[in-house]
């Protein structure tokens, strides 16, 4: 009798495990299942560190020196020559161990401006910039090393900033389809000593969730680049005044500041360059060009400048004729002093009139050297002006410039007055 029961029990405990193993995968089951395939589907290389980097415009500063060092090891990076233009510039690629690393980049630039007359006219930046971040296995973390200018810095010494972003995305590749099922092992198909056959699930698209259970969790996701953000004033006298703010780059957006408001309007945008530009009733527009790192809050302030009531600079057809010509000292380059007025209008002009870019055409007159010379010269006249508005904040791409010599006279050179009216700079708009 005692066998009977046995054997009763033994079998009802088979039947339960065989309906169990019928019943539909729990959620803890499914979600397991998944890692595992996961893993199976995906390599997980170590992890990688790329380095860029991002300079300055050459033409106002000269790079002279570049150091950068991992985890207190020097790096191995390009010569500064392959580095002068904005770039970025891809350092090296490498591999490194999970965790946490420090990156130390170091720059040191020079005034490379013609203008004896600037106030940071042979000064030398010697910057640097430390930086803490996480790497992890299947992830290649991306840094750049981005050189900047800090415009409103009242010492020039702090002109020019050093900074970092990171990203990181996947370089753990998929495999071209699902890994195939495990094979059943033909002697763990059936249970025969128990006389109870378990049969294996049917072959589904997707497996059946029971219902209301939840998704299992998605995949993360690469990092994200964070936010930039720009605070921007309009002042006059140090006091905030109404005007117009557009913001041009991997977005555009206008933004309005009020009259009177005591703290900066912030503006969020992606990191990148950008073009900004200010216009205010009664008073000369302006226009800065920034580079904005993630995670980073910029200031940005423009001092404005009250609108003559005499225009210097008149738009005639295809033309910027300059009613009060910059002058140039026989056989030199640089314009005579006493040309800002103009600039800032001349400034307010391309801010404001849709023109797309225009060429600084360069003159001398008949005495100024051998023709070569001359040419040279004329040449240095027109890259001069173009330099004092990329100082000034107008994008370069939108200047072009040439030298013609003295092959355009605008008055006879045989009087000192003649020729000092051939020595002179023109501007042709080229796009609207």
């Amino acid at each position: 009798m005692d066998s009977l029961l046995k054997l009763g029990l033994l079998t009802g405990l088979l039947s339960v495990d065989a309906v169990r193993a019928a019943e539909p995968p729990s959620v803890e089951q499914v979600s397991a299942e998944l890692d595992r395939e996961l893993q199976q589907m995906v390599k997980s290389p170590s992890p990688e560190v790329r380095l860029l980097f991002s300079g300055l415009d050459p033409s106002g500063y000269k790079l002279v020196e570049v150091h950068f060092t991992l985890d207190g090891k020097p790096l191995e990076v390009p010569p500064v020559e392959k580095l002068a233009s904005p770039g970025p510039h891809v350092l090296t690629t490498l591999q490194v161990e999970d965790g946490p690393h420090t990156l130390v980049s170091n720059v040191v630039y020079m005034d490379a401006s013609w203008n004896l007359f600037s106030q940071t006219s042979g000064l030398l930046w010697n910057v640097t910039s430390t930086l803490n971040f996480q790497t992890q296995r299947g992830l290649r973390v991306d840094v750049k090393a981005m050189s900047m200018l800090v415009p409103e810095a009242k010492d020039p010494r702090q002109k020019v900033k050093l900074s970092h972003d990171v990203t990181a995305e996947m370089i753990a590749k998929l495999e071209d389809g699902p890994p195939p099922p495990p094979e059943p092992h033909p002697e763990k198909a059936s249970v025969p000593d128990a006389g109870v056959v378990i049969a294996p699930a049917p072959t589904q698209p997707e497996p059946t969730r029971p219902p209301g259970n939840p998704e299992p969790p998605p995949a993360t996701p690469a990092a994200q680049p964070q936010k930039a953000k720009l605070l921007v004033r309009a002042t006059v006298l140090r006091k905030s005044v109404a005007a117009t703010i557009s913001v041009r780059g991997s977005t555009t957006q206008k933004v309005t500041l009020k009259r009177g408001a005591k703290a900066p309007t912030p503006v969020e945008v992606t990191p990148g360059e950008y073009t900004v530009d200010v216009i205010a009733p009664g008073f000369l527009a302006q226009t800065r060009r920034v580079l904005l790192s993630g995670g980073n809050a910029q200031p940005l302030e423009f001092a404005l400048v009250r609108a003559p009531k005499k225009k210097l600079v008149k738009e005639k057809n295809d033309r910027l004729e300059l009613l009060k010509p910059l002058r140039f000292p026989q056989g030199k380059a640089a314009p005579l002093p006493g040309g800002n007025v103009l600039l800032q209008q001349l400034v307010d002009t391309l801010v404001r009139r849709p023109i797309q870019r225009i060429r600084i055409e360069g003159h001398t007159d008949n005495q100024e050297g051998e023709e070569s010379e001359r040419k040279q010269l004329s040449e240095e006249r027109a890259k001069a002006v173009a330099e004092l508005l990329v100082q000034a904040g107008v994008d370069p791409a939108r200047i072009e410039t040439a030298g013609l010599a003295d092959s355009r006279p605008k008055a006879p050179n045989i009087t000192p007055r003649g020729r000092e009216l051939n020595r002179r700079v023109e501007l042709v708009i080229l796009e609207r």
